[in-house]
């Protein structure tokens, strides 16, 4: 599978940019994400569960500081020591020490069981095979406690194979300058694409462009139920978004299933 294209190939082969990894210690992720809808509907599981919480993929700490304010106990866990290390110092800064652990989401072992695990922002989509979800759900119903809840959002939709048109990220001016950011998406099929991430850093005699690489994949809500059910789980809801509505098709789809 090749994972450059277009201009991101381009710069690469000239030796115009570098290559980075999405979630590296220069991540953007804090600047380009600004996503609060979920944060009611993931606080009131957490109420309801009563009881411990894991959050999966919990990056820079945005599920996990809301829950932390709202007295929770909650423990991260991220593949990225960078992404670990910014949630890290915001939590301090905000007067909380959580238990964070690098892990990757198929294969992690923690010594504690969950009331409630999250895998919030649609952290699926790395998950790109049936073999690989599997994987995912039998280590959280392993880390659950009878009667627990796992919650989750996912992309559910199918997208027209072919080579789409670059668009903005996003552009902000920072203390030492200004940082605009590209997106490109290769899909190769319908439910898998390929998606380059080009970020322009212009800072001076420092300036330099930055490219990386994803690989994502989309499930049918009705395939990712069938997982679940052979994974131990009884499917609660599918819903079309935060707020309960069912789901009757389109890409957004969130899922709540409590351990059998």
């Amino acid at each position: 599978m090749e994972l450059y294209f277009g201009l991101a190939k381009e710069l690469l082969a000239k030796g115009l940019a570098e290559e980075t990894q999405s979630y590296d210690e220069n991540n953007t992720y804090d600047t380009a994400i600004h996503f609060t809808a979920d944060l009611d509907f993931y606080l009131g599981l957490a109420k309801r569960q009563k009881g411990p919480i894991l959050d999966i993929g919990c990056g820079t700490g945005r599920v996990l500081l809301p829950l932390l304010r709202a007295g929770h106990r909650v423990v991260g866990m991220d593949l990225s020591p960078h992404m670990l290390d910014l949630a890290r110092q915001k939590a301090r800064r905000a007067g909380f020490t959580p238990e964070l652990y690098r892990g990757d989401m198929r294969d992690f072992s923690l010594e504690e069981e969950f009331s409630l695990i999250l895998i919030p922002y649609f952290a699926m989509i790395y998950m790109t095979t049936d073999e690989e979800r599997s994987r995912v759900i039998e280590g959280c119903r392993r880390h659950l406690a009878p009667g627990g809840m796992l919650a989750f959002d996912f992309d559910a939709g199918r997208g027209e194979p072919g080579l789409g048109k670059p668009w903005l990220g996003f552009q902000t001016v920072e203390a030492d300058g200004v940082v605009v950011q590209t997106v490109q998406i290769n899909q190769l099929t319908q439910d898998l694409r390929v998606v380059n991430i080009v970020t322009y850093r212009f800072r001076g005699p420092h300036s330099r462009i930055e490219v990386s690489a994803s690989v994502e994949a989309s499930i049918s809500a009705s395939r990712l139920a069938k997982l679940l059910e052979a994974g131990g789980f009884t499917v609660q809801g599918l819903y079309r978004d935060y707020t309960y509505a069912p789901y009757s098709g389109g890409e957004e789809c969130v899922v709540v299933a409590l351990k059998s």
